[in-house]
């Protein structure tokens, strides 16, 4: 673990991890007045502001980190694809963030649930069908059994021109290789833009600990299947149509084929109202 930078700590202090990561870079980009920011990262630096260095997998080194910073608020927005780094990280954050009487905010996914087509919300119990949506919705049940009532925040996926998601990605390498990426047409989403997803966050954490805890749900304002957005997206952003290619989910590819959330809590508590994706 290593700290960047001497600046003073504000009264209202957000540990964030994952913060050189997509919703990590918007987050820091737009956060309000009075936040004091301590960006974790694991092995980017982030130039003109205070990090931390640190492994979240190492519980030791995340104890030392949360109690020397004492934030009001851990946002574990940190992104992984492996069990350790999904469950055990957040072991480690909310039992650290536990020992300072610490609130964790923790990121999720849409993928907690199986996808059948059946509208789910903030109440509906996870079913995930796939090895991520399990570990996620382990990494839930650690962040809802804290003895420090903490948020859990389910996200859809995530939109963003810059710096680019990762579909963004795959379709601008597809368009420089001239080897078009694949989309299915059977796989339908709620894509929201990460701009929308980072303000909506911070107006959660705004909320006082009792109303701030709990399960939230932020999907986005239409139904698109992935190739759907794929064709918005090179049409928005110039990319060649024929860098993006259409087809059904391969037999046997276990995916959420349909997920559609409810966001009635978001839309009556934080007025959550997304503008469209690549309209």
């Amino acid at each position: 673990m290593r700290s960047v930078g001497d600046e003073p700590l504000g009264d209202d202090t957000v540990l964030l991890t994952g913060a050189a990561g997509l919703i990590g870079t918007w987050l820091r980009r737009t956060a309000p007045p009075g936040i004091e920011i301590c960006s974790v990262v694991h092995r980017r630096e982030l130039p003109r502001t205070r990090s931390y260095r640190c492994d979240l997998r190492d519980a030791s080194a995340v104890v030392r980190m949360v109690e020397e910073v004492a934030p009001t608020v851990v946002l574990h927005a940190a992104y992984a694809m492996d069990e350790g780094s999904i469950v055990d990280c957040t072991r480690n954050v909310v039992e650290a963030a536990a020992r300072t009487g610490s609130c964790v905010v923790h990121t999720s996914t849409d993928v907690v649930f199986s996808g059948d087509g059946s509208r789910r919300d903030e109440a509906s119990p996870p079913d995930p069908i796939a090895d991520y949506g399990r570990w996620k919705a382990e990494a839930e049940r650690i962040v809802q059994r804290a003895p420090v009532s903490g948020a859990v925040v389910r996200l859809p996926l995530v939109v963003s021109v810059d710096p680019p998601d990762q579909g963004l990605q795959r379709m601008r390498t597809g368009a420089a290789t001239g080897e078009p990426s694949t989309w299915f047409t059977d796989e339908v989403r709620q894509p929201a833009l990460a701009s929308d997803l980072a303000a909506a966050l911070w107006r959660i954490i705004a909320l006082g600990p009792a109303e701030r805890s709990g399960v939230w749900q932020l999907p986005g304002p239409e139904s698109l299947t992935r190739h759907q957005l794929a064709q918005r997206t090179a049409t928005a952003l110039g990319i060649d149509a024929g860098a993006i290619r259409a087809a059904t989910t391969p037999e046997g590819m276990v995916r959420p084929r349909h997920i559609d959330l409810g966001a009635d809590r978001a839309i009556r508590e934080i007025g959550w109202a997304p503008d469209r994706v690549m309209p």
